[in-house]
């Protein structure tokens, strides 16, 4: 039997999640989710550039519960924690990429509120993506090979230009001024998933730490910049440095740092490696990984990590459930010689 799945938004990750979920043997795509008037009805296979599916766009919930999905691949850019809770109390499994990890970001009313859901309804909820998401759970696995470690550190440094959202860098403080008032806080407050995926980190380990601390600077245009979504005058906002660190007495025993940028003319001009997962311990560990490939500004790798977690997490008990209590998750049918 194959799992009935549904796919909540048609942006750059739900479009990649949708066409990954059409290709694989074991998921039937069964309905479709979309923001905006301009696309209901319409075939989601034209929303997402692929061949025509038979499965039209909706923007009422109430067809996505009429569809009796196993799961929804939940993908907004903006997330509504009353439609997730209504979704699991409908019984079905629902994997967010919407800033979940925890559901710490959230506050403690929603996380009451999507715990007490997934109980009433019998079903699982599980936060996933690429960073944070995937590189989190990898520096639990690379974990497995330590006798002891002293610090893990999740780093992403990449150009993010090509993730064309406005809405998303605006709300981080790019395009502005970099001493606005409360603009670090503002991004605080915007990135605080990350605290999530280092308390979920620090869980995993067994470790009680004392604070989640946090740190965040700016590099600015050195040049107009016009990346065709959005324009950042001279002087403004184009990039940021963030760490949030788990401390312990004093010490930080697991780093969450990133490192973006819009455009090519930055001061001070950061440079990285796409993504770098290393240990301090018996042995020291360094991987690096790059999304060389991905066209999609970064929509397909987050997409991957929650599309191939779908079996696992419709098999999880009822609940709030993080990456370390999940099985292994591995690209299954996706090897093409």
């Amino acid at each position: 039997m194959k799992l009935r799945i549904a796919q909540w938004a048609t942006g750059p990750v739900g479009a990649a999640a949708a066409r990954k979920v059409i290709e694989h043997p074991d998921f039937e795509l069964v309905a479709c989710f979309a923001h905006g008037e301009a696309k209901v009805g319409k075939d989601v296979g034209e929303l997402i550039g692929a061949d025509t599916t038979g499965v039209v766009a909706t923007n009422r919930i109430e067809d996505i519960i009429a569809a009796k999905p196993d799961c929804v691949l939940y993908m907004p850019l903006v997330w509504d924690v009353e439609a997730m809770a209504r979704l699991l109390e409908a019984g079905i499994n629902v994997i967010s990429t919407a800033n979940f990890i925890t559901g710490r970001s959230y506050g403690q009313a929603a996380v009451d509120r999507l715990k007490a859901a997934a109980q009433a309804g019998g079903a699982t909820l599980h936060g996933s993506g690429i960073n944070p998401g995937l590189f989190n759970a990898v520096g639990l696995v690379m974990s497995a090979q330590c006798a002891d470690f002293s610090h893990i550190e999740v780093l992403e440094s990449v150009d993010a230009t090509q993730y064309a959202s406005a809405e998303t860098w605006r709300a981080l403080g790019y395009g502005g001024p970099p001493d606005a008032p409360g603009i670090a806080a503002a991004f605080r407050e915007r990135s605080l998933v990350f605290e999530d995926a280092a308390e979920m980190m620090a869980r995993g380990l067994g470790i009680d730490f004392d604070e989640i601390a946090f740190d965040v600077e700016f590099g600015v245009a050195t040049r107009d910049l016009q990346l065709g979504y959005m324009d950042i005058a001279t002087g403004m906002v184009c990039g940021s440095k963030m760490t949030y660190s788990v401390m312990v007495q004093g010490k930080a025993a697991i780093g969450l740092s990133t490192m973006w940028r819009l455009g090519d003319a930055m001061e001070p001009d950061w440079q990285g490696e796409g993504y770098v997962i290393e240990i301090k311990g018996t042995p020291n560990i360094r991987c690096v990984f790059d999304r060389e490939g991905d066209t999609t500004g970064g929509g397909l790798v987050t997409a991957m990590s929650a599309v191939h977690a779908i079996p696992a997490v419709c098999a999880a008990g009822p609940g709030i459930v993080e990456a370390w209590e999940l099985p292994l998750i591995a690209a299954k049918y996706c090897y093409k010689p």
